[in-house]
Parts: structure tokens; C-alpha cells; sequence
């Protein structure tokens, strides 16, 4: 395999992929804040109709909005914290040995075995180093041609690690 793209990195790009990568906690916050509102809004409506309204619901719902305003402000976030890639061409390479990529005057180049995960989320490939690293790549850069046949590639080396 030896497969090279180019694309100059958005914001967008960057918020997808960190949502990709921990999709998890991103449900998780989205739930849960979801589950805080409801409850909130559910408790304040019963103490309203009793007549008398209690300072408790809200704190439910502040909780709620809290965990809500995260789950949307963490990725805009990380992506304004890597506002160095923007606008800089972004060459990728993948070949059997190694992920490479170039952007501006920054080189990498890492050899498969270095990635603890390989996966593909949400129109992401990603190649995890460790629980909170990895390198986000979007399917959109390559041809569906090409896209397959990474996704071939990292099927054979997640079944060839077991």
C-alpha cells in the first residue's frame, strides 16, 4: 500500500475528530446532560402545580446545561488550540510501514507498531498512540478506492496484533 493525499486542515475537521475519537465521553455528557435537564424540568413542573417552588430543581437543570454547554464547547476548543494547522497543507502518506504526513516545515514519521488502536468513527480514521493521543485523519481526503482499501489494511494489522 502507498497511498498519498493532501488537504489543508479546518477547524471543522479538527472538532469532528476529537468528537470521534472520544465518543464516549461525548455521548456520555450528551446523555447525561440531557437526562439533568429533563429531570430538572419534570421535578419544577411538579412543584410548580403544588404551588410552592423549591430552589433544588434548578441545580439539576444547571448541572444539566453545564454538562450540555461542554459536550458542544470542548471540541471548538481543541480545535482553536490547533490553530497552528490551519490553512497549512497537510500531506499524508501511508504506506505498509509507516504514517507519514507533513505539515508546513513539521515531518512525522511513524511506524505502524508505534499505534495501540487503528479504527475508523464517524468519517475518521484514527490511529491512537494512547488513551489520549492519536492522529485524526478525515475519509474525505481519499478516493472511496482508497478508503477501502485502508480500511483492508488495518483490518489485516488489528487481526494480525491478537
Amino acid at each position: 500500500m502507498h497511498i498519498t493525499a493532501s488537504y489543508i486542515p479546518t477547524e471543522h475537521d479538527i472538532a469532528d475528530g476529537v468528537v470521534a475519537f472520544r465518543r464516549g465521553l461525548f455521548r456520555g455528557l450528551t446523555a447525561g446532560g440531557a437526562l439533568l435537564v429533563g429531570l430538572g424540568l419534570v421535578v419544577l413542573l411538579i412543584e410548580a402545580l403544588e404551588g410552592a417552588l423549591a430552589f433544588w430543581p434548578f441545580v439539576f437543570l444547571a448541572f444539566g446545561g453545564a454538562m450540555l454547554a461542554l459536550r458542544f464547547w470542548a471540541p471548538l476548543q481543541a480545535a482553536r488550540q490547533n490553530k497552528h494547522m490551519h490553512g497549512d497543507v497537510c500531506e499524508v502518506t501511508l504506506t505498509d510501514e509507516v504514517y507519514r504526513s507533513t505539515i508546513g516545515a513539521n515531518r512525522a514519521e511513524i511506524p505502524w507498531t508505534t499505534f495501540r488502536k487503528l479504527r475508523s468513527v464517524d468519517g475518521q480514521w484514527i490511529f491512537e498512540f494512547n488513551p489520549a493521543q492519536a492522529i485524526m485523519v478525515p475519509h474525505r481526503i481519499f478516493s472511496a478506492e482508497e478508503n477501502a482499501v485502508i480500511g483492508g489494511f488495518l483490518q489485516d494489522r488489528r487481526t494480525s496484533r491478537r
